[in-house]
């Protein structure tokens, strides 16, 4: 399952805003077009709140999606477990008011992300 959370989220782009974005064909972005492979996975993500567009009118479907974006894809396709613990252990996640502080300290205890090393 993971994998396939992992695939999805590959083909789907990144983060802020999602209003207008189911209203105009297709996934409702100027580049998805409705006849896209992967105009369907774009909506079910939209719908399921898992990812919104890059702005209200585009989604970037070949933009590089980071590693960050990636676990919190599948932290919220999960049903955004509360992780057990409140503390980051990496040095360069601190933030924890930031979309993916939760996703990342459940990740990590899930052992699906170890970091890049030296505390990171």
């Amino acid at each position: 399952m993971a994998a396939s959370l992992l695939a999805l989220c590959l083909l789907i782009g990144a983060a802020p805003t999602r209003a207008a974005a189911l209203d105009a064909g297709g996934a409702g972005f100027q580049d998805v077009p409705s006849n896209a492979y992967y105009a369907d996975a774009v909506s079910w993500a939209l719908e399921e709140n898992i990812t919104n567009g890059t702005t209200a009118t585009t989604f970037s479907p070949d933009d590089t999606v980071t590693r960050e974006e990636a676990v919190t894809f599948l932290w919220r396709a999960t049903g955004r477990p509360e992780p057990e613990s409140t503390v980051s252990i990496f040095s360069d996640v601190t933030n924890r008011s930031a979309y993916s502080y939760d996703a990342i300290l459940w990740a990590s205890e899930e052992g699906l992300i170890n970091g890049v090393g030296g505390g990171r």
